[in-house]
């Protein structure tokens, strides 16, 4: 299996146009160029340690796949001075790419913080911060006769729909060295095809209608938009088919995200009904306001300061902290099913070596 099959599976899945801004998701280390060679396997993680490149070199795999990015930060030297060197020079010295998609994943529909929810059994309504969905109004004017090829590359855009619009149109036929005057003119049935698709995906297109026999004859305009898509971004609201009380929901989140202690705000009450549910892998503490503003009547997040519990002192709804490992450990669970759904006959590993770095005492 190629690598840059491996990486386009992720992406597709996981686009990196939605990657905040001071994100570094993508590939990691791992030549470009290399990418058409041979990939024996992947280990998925939340973190890449040199303990993890081990592993992953005793399992056959030259290829990690982890939530948070390796190179992060940025590195001004390769000394081995701080975990992060060490380990890139391990990979490097392996011959081990490694692919991390971070923000990336917590913003794609079907990303960490619906994981959660999944987990828990309850169903996602919306986002809590809809991400920023760039996309672009693709229209192209074409004979009659070629409209249905180009709605075909339309589609296969991802785009749900294609518009048609009959006009009326001329073309001059003749040779390159006819005057003007000596063309024929002809009347042509023409039809625009219109289509919304994803900006980052225009140019890819417009290739394949160019490519298409007489794309270079087709007119095509491009009309940038931008759009909300409130199924994309940062957490999510849910709710419970059947409401559950504080108590059973703690008792689910220790089971099911594998946690022996958690932090929750002073308004838990344990015979508290819980329906609607806000959702945030990571370090959610940001979105506290909008899980209230959202009638959420629990929150799950991680990585919450004193100062934001202080702050929903008087707030009906608990704040659920169960740890930034613990919400995100559900990345491995996710990056094995995009992999294994596109290339079952692939070997994909999760790591067995890596905990969490924090130890509840």
């Amino acid at each position: 299996m190629k690598l840059s099959y491996i990486i386009a599976a992720l992406e597709e899945y996981a686009p990196l146009a939605l990657q905040e801004k001071w994100d570094n998701s993508g590939l990691q280390t791992g030549l470009p160029a290399d990418s058409d060679g041979e990939c024996t396997g992947a280990l998925l993680c939340v973190d890449v340690t040199p303990a993890v490149i081990d592993e992953a070199v005793r399992r056959g795999c030259n290829l990690v796949v982890s939530h948070h990015p390796l190179i992060f930060k940025g590195l001004r030297s390769l000394t081995g001075r701080t975990p992060a060197e060490r380990t890139v020079a391990a990979a490097i010295r392996a011959g081990v790419a490694v692919y991390s998609s971070h923000t990336a994943l917590d913003s794609t529909e079907g990303g960490i913080s619906y994981e959660m929810a999944a987990r828990l059994g309850a169903r996602p309504l919306r986002v809590l911060s809809a991400a920023d969905a760039p996309a672009a109004r693709l229209s192209v004017t074409c004979s009659r006769d070629r409209a249905a090829d180009v709605r075909l590359i339309m589609l296969d855009a991802d785009s749900d729909r294609c518009d048609y619009f009959d006009i009326d149109g001329e073309t001059a036929a003749g040779t390159a060295d006819t005057t003007l005057a000596d063309s024929i003119v002809r009347h042509t049935p023409l039809c625009r095809v219109e289509a919304t698709v994803a900006a980052g995906d225009t140019r890819r297109i417009v290739n394949a209608l160019r490519d298409m026999p007489g794309g270079e004859r087709l007119r095509i305009d491009i009309v940038p938009l931008d759009n909300r898509d409130s199924s994309l971004g940062l957490g999510v609201l849910a709710v419970f088919d059947t409401p559950v009380t504080q108590a059973a929901l703690t008792a689910m989140l220790k089971e099911r995200f594998g946690i022996s202690a958690i932090k929750a705000s002073a308004s838990y009450d344990p015979e508290a009904k819980v329906r609607r549910i806000a959702l945030c892998g990571g370090s959610g503490g940001e979105f506290i306001g909008a899980a209230t503003a959202a009638g959420a009547q629990a929150y799950v997040t991680a990585d919450v300061r004193y100062h934001d519990f202080a702050d929903n002192a008087g707030n009906a709804m608990t704040v659920f902290d169960i740890g930034h490992y613990e919400s995100e450990a559900c990345s491995k669970d996710i990056f094995y099913r995009i992999i294994k759904n596109k290339f079952p006959n692939f070997a994909v590993y999760i790591s067995e070596v890596e905990t969490s770095p924090v130890r509840y005492l």
